[in-house]
């Protein structure tokens, strides 16, 4: 079967921060910065002596849906760097039969059934196989097809 739709991108630290806030790590954030905030508001009506606890545990996760985003966008680019002998690849996903992905001399190949959701960022149509794994299709790296036709086709192809 010939290639349906063509996309290709390079990935730039913008896009790795773009994926890993809105759809990596956004759980980890949102449930960090809550128990913050209510370990915050608990120690102001039961008092600092009562809740040391309480306070200590609302720091260490605002420290962490902080710090992890950090990390986990560090680990990307050295994971990329290191599967393509120290250089950051243009990304090539191709869709077919299958779904293809060529990132340098590294090649991996699914199936539709594999893809569990479909997330939308700004610059990103996000194919999640898993939490924590996904097949980025940049809304504007089309080389062959659309944008628009390939939203339509996978969202048909994933119901």
């Amino acid at each position: 079967m010939e290639n349906l739709f063509e996309n290709e991108y390079l990935m730039e630290r913008k896009y790795y921060k773009e994926y890993v806030l809105n759809v990596l790590c956004k759980k980890i954030i949102i449930t960090g910065l809550l128990v913050m905030i209510f370990g915050l508001i608990f120690t102001v009506f039961v008092g600092l002596e009562d809740a040391k606890i309480v306070l200590t545990a609302a720091i260490i996760a605002g420290i962490a849906s902080i710090l992890t985003p950090v990390v986990t966008i560090k680990q990307l680019e050295d994971t990329e760097k290191r599967l393509n002998n120290g250089k950051i690849e243009k990304t090539k996903v191709i869709f077919s039969d299958n779904i293809v992905m060529v990132e340098g001399k590294v090649h991996w190949e699914f199936e539709d059934n594999q893809i569990t959701k479909i997330v939308e960022t700004k610059s990103f149509i996000v194919l999640r196989l898993s939490e924590n794994s996904a097949i980025l299709v940049l809304k504007d790296g089309f080389v062959k097809g659309t944008q628009e036709e390939f939203s339509k086709f996978i969202n048909e192809k994933i119901k």
